[in-house]
């Protein structure tokens, strides 16, 4: 008899399917009393309305790409000289919304968290508008009614003078999906997280006989359940996407950059505690600053700082590495393994204190990745020839103390205090634990932790499915973000070669769709003055951070490896030529101990965290620096850990 599960998986798959087999060339435009209408069957799906400038001549070619997607190219011609000329390109959807994205901008309107990042499609009865930058795939907007799935986009602007922004207008009856030129954001702009300026709207004049050319793409598909409709439009995007290749260092040398920038740069030695410091400022003489902040994963990394060094020991016998990788190991584990099962996952901020208690909280990232890292140092010792039997006690007591916290809906908590009490349960952050606990069932064969672990599974995935988003990842952020998905995607993929059922499998794709929107497909063009062209920075492949933070990191590595399985897996060749995106991305600009931006010479092996693709930036100054000069630790310890993961040092390319 087929499980419950089972039964979803086939209702969704057959909903599918039959979803796929109805769009076969049933949509078709109509002229309607002057209007282009897009009907399905004998249903108006919706119109093409576009507005111009009094003064301006306009003509549209609409072009069938297939059976769902359509170019639309819309040609104005100024029929006077024009001193502020505005275009809107609308769709109007005669459908009232019941979820609705901007993607890496506004998921649903953002209600979900404590930050101050826009709420909702307007503000004071007027329509938010985001320039096209703060989009990974060009002024995209996508909505779902009650019938259909609609998404547009654009093409990349070529200059400056071919800005553009977009907007989702969901109203009571329809959703009205716009292009505007020139580039504006109104009626507010945000400008840094949780702040605003007034809003702005570039003047742009046109002589008589001056041609604008607004170029949308649109999709169309039936609804789909789990928000699965969105999966046309994402394939759509990436396969018109301008993949632009950029060199980067080959794997060998990307690994040797990274570790010594975590030997000789962050390596700290600090009372009885060994580890790594969490990166480097600018100081005020044009050098570098350390900044004292030791953490075991999230920013600071030191768990997988450390088993990236024992690796280098088992491939290449460095004895320095096995030194620094077991020294740090051993320090986290002697001092910040408390009797409840936690761990203290900063060891800065209570190495001083004598009581825990006082606001400390214990995060679930953190908390997670200490225990996925601690079961992986046990085996990685093993193999160096040495017994840590306390690795895999600390990691197999984090696991016990979250399995006997869970609420019974499955949930664990974003974090803890010292003592075991909660500090908040709520968000897909907690999801982090899922892995290990997965990990402790893999390896003790108790069937608690598996329970515990599906358990906890099942809510945050269905969460996701259900909402379009999930939330509360980065810690500096409370709000919905892409961070916290990286677990689920970890987790369906592990559970599916635990059980084999391909549900699981199934889940892991709609996770990567959903990753997919923070994903940029399209390389900006900036000024010759800009940052990003002076340094030759690309933007295809980066991530944006989360609606509260508007830029783009390469975060993503964490993920590499997992997309490359899921290509194997699924056959879908897309996950492998994302994963090769990110990891280009992620490898630009990484010193060779040479390198100068913004007038500063970097140490060798760093990199900087932030790069600000759209008029977003950290104090919402108006003029700023797109790369920024914070030398975090993690994304080298990301980029060594893909490679150890992938085993990947020695091949020419990550491929």
């Amino acid at each position: 008899m087929k499980t419950l599960r089972e039964l979803h998986a086939f209702y969704f798959i057959l909903c599918f399917v039959l979803c796929s087999c109805h769009t076969q060339d049933t949509y078709r435009w109509k002229n309607q009393d002057n209007r282009m209408v897009l009907m399905s069957g004998k249903t108006i799906v919706g119109e093409l309305n576009p507005s111009v400038t009094k003064g301006m001549n306009r003509t549209d070619q609409i072009e069938k790409l297939d059976s769902c997607t359509f170019k639309i190219t819309s040609r104005y011609i100024a029929l006077e000289n024009i001193e502020r000329a505005r275009i809107c390109l609308d769709f109007v959807h005669r459908s009232a919304s019941d979820y609705w994205m901007i993607p890496s901008v506004s998921y649903n309107g953002n209600n979900w968290g404590r930050g101050k990042e826009p709420k909702g499609a307007q503000q004071n009865g007027e329509w938010r508008t985001y320039s096209y930058r703060s989009t990974p795939i060009p002024g995209a907007t996508y909505s779902e009614g009650a019938r259909f799935a609609v998404a547009m986009w654009s093409d990349v602007p070529q200059n400056e003078k071919e800005s553009f922004s977009c907007s989702l207008m969901p109203d009571k009856q329809t959703t009205t999906h716009r292009l505007v030129w020139p580039e504006e954001e109104k009626p507010v702009m945000y400008a840094a997280r949780d702040r605003y300026k007034p809003g702005y709207q570039k003047q742009e004049k046109l002589s008589a006989g001056d041609t604008i050319t607004l170029t949308a793409y649109l999709t169309v598909s039936d609804l789909q359940p789990h928000h699965y409709a969105i999966r046309h439009f994402l394939r759509e995007a990436w396969d018109r996407a301008d993949k632009q290749g950029t060199d980067i260092y080959p794997p060998e040398k990307i690994w040797n950059l990274g570790l010594r920038y975590a030997k000789e740069y962050l390596w700290v030695e600090d009372g009885a505690f060994r580890g790594f410091t969490i990166g480097f400022s600018p100081d005020k003489s044009g050098g570098w600053s350390k900044r004292k902040g030791y953490e075991i994963g999230w920013c600071g990394q030191n768990a997988s700082f450390a088993n990236s060094l024992l690796f280098d020991y088992i491939k290449y016998k460095n004895k320095e590495s096995l030194e620094k990788g077991l020294a740090t190991l051993d320090a986290w584990a002697k001092l910040c393994q408390l009797p409840n099962g936690l761990f203290i996952t900063n060891y800065d901020r209570v190495s001083n204190q004598k009581n825990l208690n006082d606001n400390i909280v214990l995060d679930a990232c953190n908390l997670g990745t200490a225990a996925l890292n601690y079961f992986e140092a046990a085996d990685l010792v093993k193999a160096c020839g040495l017994y840590r039997p306390e690795y895999e006690r600390l990691a197999f007591g984090i696991c016990d103390f979250a399995k006997n916290d869970q609420q019974t809906n499955g949930v664990y908590a974003r974090g803890w205090y010292s003592n075991g009490e909660c500090f908040y349960r709520e968000g897909t952050i907690g999801c982090f634990l899922v892995p290990p606990m997965l990990e402790a069932f893999t390896r003790s064969k108790d069937s608690t932790y598996f329970v515990s672990g599906t358990r906890a599974y099942d809510h945050y995935v269905s969460e996701l499915k259900t909402k379009g988003y999930s939330t509360a990842g980065a810690l500096d952020t409370w709000c919905i973000d892409k961070e916290s998905s990286i677990s689920l995607l970890r987790s369906a993929l592990k559970l599916y070669k635990l059980t084999n059922n391909k549900e699981y499998l199934d889940d892991a794709v709609a996770i990567s769709y959903y990753l997919s929107t923070w994903l940029w497909h399209y390389n900006g063009v900036y000024p010759e003055d800009d940052n990003f062209t002076q340094y030759n920075y690309k933007t295809f492949g980066g991530t944006s951070v989360s609606v509260q933070h508007h830029h783009l990191d390469p975060y993503a590595l964490f993920w590499v490896p997992e997309w490359l399985e899921l290509a194997k897996l699924t056959g879908d060749g897309q996950w492998k030529e994302k994963a090769i995106a990110i990891w280009n991305n992620g490898c630009q600009l990484i010193s060779d101990g040479t390198l100068v931006i913004n007038g500063r010479v970097r140490p060798v092996g760093s990199q900087n965290e932030a790069y600000l693709q759209s008029h977003w930036n950290w104090d919402a100054a108006p003029r700023f620096d797109r790369i920024n000069s914070w030398l975090v630790a993690w994304p080298g310890a990301f980029r060594l850990e893909t490679l150890r993961k992938l085993d990947a040092i020695d091949l020419p390319q990550i491929e």
